[in-house]
């Protein structure tokens, strides 16, 4: 198993994307933390005794740092953190002179500050540890300068440039802890589902620009979450590894 003796903690897990990073791992030999703000029970104890779930609301800093805390005392240690949790369901296309500050603030204390938040509050037990892993998920979308999504836009662009800075922070301190991100395209999960207009227009766009035909799934994006918490990718740092069905294709 790859990730056996390994305990994870992911981020908005009781559905979607970090779900079935979740299920991977746990699949894979880790004991993970399911952290969300709602469901987070429930999912863990469908998942399994290796689950554990943490009510967790990733722009508060004291609940980053109680579920940090609680992943201590329940398995013992943090090797690996997936950053997951964000907002996207529900968010429309909207002109950048309408948006509104309100929706701009929460936007970025979840998808920006979040990330930023749980990465400091599992920083000194990985350290403690010897090293870890931390997962940042981005989005394609920050790549290609999508219009009528600014404030998401900005929030996945700044995840990237986080990425890049806390890899070389963690290298110049000797943590052994690597950062890398992950940037999906347009994945059908339950929640995206959920909202059928937004669905069907997002489709529909993801459908004309991919080169492979098939829609994605959270499974894709799982199975290169796997790859970054593994030995596998020791040397990997500081990349943010686009999984997009070959939407996007860099130099």
């Amino acid at each position: 198993m790859r990730l056996e003796n390994k305990v994870a903690i992911v981020t908005g897990a009781a559905t979607g994307i970090g779900r079935a990073i979740a299920e991977f791992y746990y699949r894979e030999g880790a004991s993970v933390v399911i952290a969300d703000i709602k469901g987070a029970d429930e999912a863990a104890s469908e998942m399994g005794e290796r689950a554990f779930g943490v009510v967790a609301d990733v722009a508060d800093p004291e609940s980053t740092k109680a579920m940090a805390a609680a992943a201590v005392e329940r398995f013992g240690k943090i090797d690996i953190l997936v950053n997951n949790a964000g907002i996207f369901t529900g968010v429309n296309y909207t002109p950048m002179e309408n948006l509104q500050v309100a929706d701009w603030q929460k936007m970025m204390a979840v998808n920006v500050m979040g990330p930023w938040l749980c990465a400091s509050a599992v920083a000194p037990y990985m350290r403690e540890g010897g090293g870890g892993r931390i997962i940042n998920i981005a989005s394609v979308i920050a790549h290609m300068g999508v219009p009528f999504m600014l404030h998401y836009v900005a929030s996945k662009g700044a995840v990237s440039a986080m990425t890049r800075s806390m890899a070389r922070e963690f290298a110049a301190t000797k943590s052994g802890i690597n950062v890398n991100s992950i940037s999906p395209g347009y994945i059908h999960s339950q929640n995206a589902v959920a909202n059928s207009g937004q669905h069907e227009q997002f489709e529909a766009v993801s459908a004309q620009m991919r080169t492979v035909e098939r829609s994605q799934t959270p499974e894709d994006i799982a199975g290169t979450a796997l790859w970054l918490a593994s030995d596998e990718s020791a040397t990997v740092n500081g990349q943010n590894i686009i999984v997009d069905g070959g939407i996007f294709m860099s130099l």
